[in-house]
């Protein structure tokens, strides 16, 4: 029974720290896809004021991980979806060629789609949030979509950030908790024992 759980707890441990190394990639291949699209429609690179588009309850401190995994997992649900209808409505409107900036958006779109994966087999208990999404886009024309974009890619930036920085705690405390479960258990053994 003890064996179970402590490979449990390791395989937890273990997928933890496979999904806080995908959230870091995603997280770096974000910040690029947003320059390379900054670069493509020459925006200035200073981020579009205003709300995310993506809401959720805040991380708070008396969260347990499980809680913010699964926040975190509806705010990444939320912002694949919002990039699929990015990708959607720019092959619709402006034929997109193949070249660097749709490129790193299929990787993206993809490795999304795998931290999506990944972070579904941390959540706990079934326990899942629903994440808000802001008016999708106004027709403004094509300035505006542009903005829209760009603003969705601000999300994606931000939120495998959070996604990234959250995993990134995880095993540490995970250990730490581990190590502390390992030590009560070994000092009851040794109290039964005598």
């Amino acid at each position: 029974m003890a064996g179970r759980a402590s490979r449990g707890r390791h395989g937890l441990r273990g997928q933890a720290g496979r999904s806080a190394a995908l959230a870091r990639l995603l997280h770096e291949e974000c910040n690029q896809l947003l320059e390379l699209y900054r670069k493509r429609e020459s925006l200035p690179s200073s981020p579009v004021a205003g709300d995310y588009l993506v809401s959720v309850p805040p991380l708070v401190p008396q969260m347990s991980d499980a809680e913010k995994i699964s926040i975190l997992h509806a705010a990444l649900k939320e912002c694949l979806r919002l990039l699929e209808d990015v990708i959607n409505r720019e092959d619709a409107e402006f034929s997109e060629e193949e070249g660097d900036y749709t490129r790193q958006r299929t990787t993206v779109k993809d490795r999304l789609g795998h931290l999506l994966v990944s972070t579904e087999r941390l959540l706990v208990d079934g326990q899942r949030f629903e994440a808000a999404v802001k008016e999708e886009l106004d027709g403004s024309g094509r300035f505006g979509m542009k903005m829209w974009i760009l603003r969705v890619l601000q999300d994606l930036v931000h939120w495998t950030g959070q996604t990234s920085n959250t995993l990134n705690q995880l095993p540490v405390e995970m250990e730490k908790a581990s190590k502390a479960i390992s030590r009560r258990t070994s000092r009851g053994s040794r109290k039964t024992r005598n």
